[in-house]
């Protein structure tokens, strides 16, 4: 990415919607304290091993942690992540493949399944509801496929990578926490994505984003935040050089 003088701070006096105190996850580390503004981007930058995703799956509540978790002020009790996508957080995992799809399943029954109450009435899932909304969100995202019941394995990485988006797009939340979003795709998925990011960011999303791309991580982030060994060892602002970046991902500066 070049467009570093183009992102666009949320307001100063933008909500928290995502505020973290003292979490330590199972897998160790911690204890993590950060903060998300609604619009805000802020992405967690390091080397692999520094436990990025392991944080991120603790927030989500996919993986034990003790600390506290707020989302619009609310507490969440951590350890489901089902509580965590009713309280609006949503979360697109490292791998798509082993984390994220169901390859033997269709493009809409990817899209559909952590929403099927939204396509429902009394208890009932509406397939008509469930293909309009299927079918906005592959035109929203350009997701190139036969129809909506086309198997998602035969689609394109960035495709695949797209119904994975339109999953937790289907009901918008109010924190996106995204690990690797790009990884695995090609030159245009990839900037469609960091189009589709900046636009969820505009609209008022808080985005945790998970990046090993400098590149990406300086063009996108609001904030920048670099872990080493389970914890936040610097905080540095949109501006800072890919250089201070690794400095502090190696342990050279605090």
């Amino acid at each position: 990415m070049s467009e570093r003088d183009d992102k666009q701070p949320p307001p100063e006096d933008a909500p928290v919607v995502l505020d973290v105190r003292g979490l330590r996850p199972a897998a160790g580390g911690g204890p993590v304290d950060l903060t998300v503004r609604a619009g805000e981007i802020v992405c967690l930058a390091g080397l692999v091993g520094s436990g990025r995703s392991e944080l991120a799956r603790a927030i989500f509540g996919a993986d034990r942690a003790a600390g506290e978790v707020l989302v619009a002020g609310e507490p969440l009790r951590t350890g489901s992540p089902r509580r965590a996508t009713e309280a609006s957080i949503a979360m697109l995992p490292e791998s798509r493949k082993h984390q994220g799809l169901l390859l033997g399943r269709s493009v809409r029954e990817n899209m559909s399944l952590a929403h099927l109450d939204e396509a429902a009435r009394w208890g009932v899932v509406s397939r008509a509801a469930e293909r309009r909304r299927v079918d906005e969100l592959m035109a929203t995202l350009d997701v190139r496929a036969g129809g909506t019941d086309v198997s998602v394995a035969t689609l394109s990485g960035g495709n695949q990578q797209k119904v994975l988006f339109g999953r937790w797009l289907y009901e918008r939340p109010a924190v996106l926490i995204a690990d690797e979003p790009t990884r695995g795709v090609d030159v245009g998925a990839k900037r469609a994505i960091y189009e589709l990011l900046v636009g969820l960011a505009r609209d008022g999303v808080g985005l945790l984003l998970i990046s090993s791309e400098l590149e990406e991580v300086m063009g996108l982030a609001h904030r920048i935040l670099v872990m080493r060994g389970g914890s936040v060892v610097s905080r540095l602002g949109p501006d800072a050089e890919a250089d201070e970046i690794m400095l502090a991902a190696f342990g050279a500066a605090s």
